[in-house]
C-alpha cells in the first residue's frame, strides 16, 4: 500500500466555526512537541483558525525548537480567505508575524468565491511569491471544474479532504494533479473525527450538519461504519487507525493528521504499521463509493459550504 508523507493539521489548535471547542492549550502544545520530536516537518494552519490563534501557537512552539530543527527543514503552510487583493499583503504579513518566520513554504487560497474575482487575488499572491515571502502557492477546497481556468498561475499544491467520508471526484482530481505537476494534500482523514469509533450518531456540534447525518445518507454511513468496526476487531486496532491506513494509501503526496492530544497523535501515527489486504481495501472502496453516491449532486465540498 502506498504511503503519503505525514503532516500535522493544526485547525484544532484554533477552535472556530463551531469545530473543536474546548481544546486545551497544554494539550495543543504537547501535540506539537511530540510531532516535532517524531520527525513530522509539514505543518498546515490558516489565518482563520481561531482568528490566528493556531498560527500563533504553531509559530511559538516551533521557535522553541530552533536550536535543534533548522527552519529550512520545515514546511509551514497557511491559508488566506478570498478578500480584496489589496489585503493579501497585509494578511500574509500578519501570518508571518504569528508564525515567527520570514517566509512561508506554502500559501493557500483557502476557498473559492462566487462573489469575489479570484484572478486579482492570485496575482497579488504571485507578487508576494516573486518577492520571496512565499515559496509556493496552493489552492484549498477548490473543485476540479475551476482548476483549468487558473492554469496560468504556478499552483504547486491542491488541498482537499482525503477520507472515507468524502471521495467525490477524487479520482479525477488525482489525475488532473498528476498531469499538471500539482502536489495533492489531503486533510481530515478521519472525516472531522467522525471515524474515530465514537460517532455512530451525530455529535452535538457543527458536525451534526454534515451530509452523512441526512436521511438520504445516514444508513449508508452506518454500513461503512460497520465495515470499519469489523476490520478494527479483526486487526485488534482502533477503528481510527483502519480509516487512516486507508487514507494513507490513496496516492496523496501529503496526508495531514489531526490530533487534540499527544495520545491521539501517537495512535494515529501507529496506523502506518497496519497492512490491509486487497479484499479489505476493496470492501472499504465499495462502501465509500456507495456513500459518495448519496451526496447531493450540487455539493462540491465536505462541509456543504456555499461559496
Amino acid at each position: 500500500m502506498n504511503k503519503s508523507e505525514i503532516g500535522l493539521g493544526c485547525w484544532q489548535f484554533g477552535p472556530s466555526f463551531g469545530f473543536w471547542d474546548g481544546q486545551d492549550h497544554l494539550d495543543s502544545v504537547r501535540v506539537l512537541h511530540k510531532a516535532l520530536r517524531d520527525n513530522i516537518r509539514h505543518f498546515d494552519t490558516a489565518a482563520s483558525y481561531g482568528s490566528g490563534r493556531s498560527e500563533q501557537l504553531l509559530g511559538h512552539q516551533i521557535k522553541r525548537f530552533a536550536n535543534s530543527i533548522r527552519r529550512e527543514d520545515l514546511r509551514l503552510a497557511t491559508k488566506i480567505m478570498p478578500k480584496s487583493p489589496s489585503l493579501v499583503r497585509k494578511d500574509v504579513q500578519k501570518s508571518l508575524s504569528r508564525l515567527c518566520t520570514p517566509y512561508l513554504d506554502i500559501l493557500y487560497l483557502h476557498w473559492p468565491s462566487s462573489s469575489i474575482e479570484i484572478h486579482p487575488i492570485l496575482e497579488a499572491m504571485l507578487q508576494i511569491k516573486d518577492e520571496g515571502l512565499v515559496r509556493s502557492l496552493g489552492l484549498s477546497n477548490f473543485p476540479l471544474p475551476l482548476l483549468p481556468s487558473l492554469s496560468e498561475y504556478p499552483i504547486s499544491y491542491l488541498q482537499i479532504p482525503c477520507s472515507l467520508l468524502w471521495t467525490k471526484g477524487m479520482q479525477s482530481i488525482r489525475s488532473y494533479c498528476s498531469n499538471h505537476a500539482i502536489k495533492l494534500v489531503g486533510y481530515s482523514p478521519l472525516g472531522l473525527g467522525l471515524l474515530n469509533g465514537k460517532h455512530l450518531r451525530a455529535p452535538d456540534d457543527s458536525r451534526k450538519d454534515l451530509y452523512v447525518f441526512t436521511e438520504s445518507s445516514y444508513s449508508t454511513y452506518l454500513e461503512l461504519y460497520a465495515i470499519l468496526e469489523g476490520l478494527s476487531e479483526k486487526h485488534q486496532r482502533p477503528m481510527a487507525q483502519i480509516a487512516l491506513r486507508w487514507a494513507m494509501a490513496q496516492g496523496f503526496d501529503v496526508l495531514l493528521l489531526g490530533a487534540r492530544n499527544k495520545t491521539q497523535l501517537q495512535e494515529n501515527l501507529e496506523a502506518r504499521s497496519i497492512e490491509l489486504s486487497g479484499d479489505e481495501c476493496s470492501a472499504l472502496d465499495r462502501a465509500t463509493s456507495l456513500l459518495a453516491g448519496t451526496i447531493p449532486s450540487g455539493q462540491d465540498n465536505l462541509f456543504g459550504h456555499r461559496w
